[in-house]
């Protein structure tokens, strides 16, 4: 009886340590200092960030008549949402994804580009255009790159 109980509790231990609090907690002691871990849960709700401000992005881009402008303050704001998405996904050297670390600085630099052109004066929107199509840099094949199977080749 004793042995069931004990086997018990000591499941119940584990599958409490496995949780994301207490995985946090063991990854402080496993992991360098400046190593970030990013679960995937953190990955799916920066790219679905991303993905709004992109659109949000091309939408404001995209004059809807020939008398419409575009709305700098509106691109700004859009491209500084960017940027802090992006930086919480790079916040040290080195992560748990290869991809994060090669291609989350190369965003950063492009989405600063980008603010700089939007806030001058008069603004130049040609870098902010080019930050919509960076998501090829992570998600479509470039320069002979066979897609993994893991992201479905996206």
């Amino acid at each position: 009886m004793f042995r069931i109980r004990y086997a018990g509790g000591l499941i119940v231990a584990v599958a409490l340590g496995c949780a994301e609090p207490a995985a946090e907690r063991v990854r402080t002691v496993t992991y360098p200092r400046d190593f970030h871990y990013i679960t995937q849960q953190e990955i799916r709700t920066a790219m679905g960030e991303l993905a709004h401000e992109i659109v949000m992005l091309e939408q404001q881009l995209s004059p809807r008549s020939e008398g419409d402008g575009v709305d700098q303050v509106g691109v700004v704001q859009i491209l500084s949402r960017m940027d802090r998405v992006a930086a919480s996904l790079k916040r040290r050297e080195h992560s748990n994804h290869p991809r994060i670390d090669a291609y989350a600085p190369r965003l950063r630099r492009d989405i600063e580009r980008a603010l700089v052109g939007a806030r001058s004066d008069p603004p130049s929107y040609v870098a902010a255009g080019r930050v919509s199509g960076a998501c090829s840099y992570c998600h479509a094949p470039r320069h002979g790159d066979v897609p993994s199977e893991r992201s479905g080749g996206r």
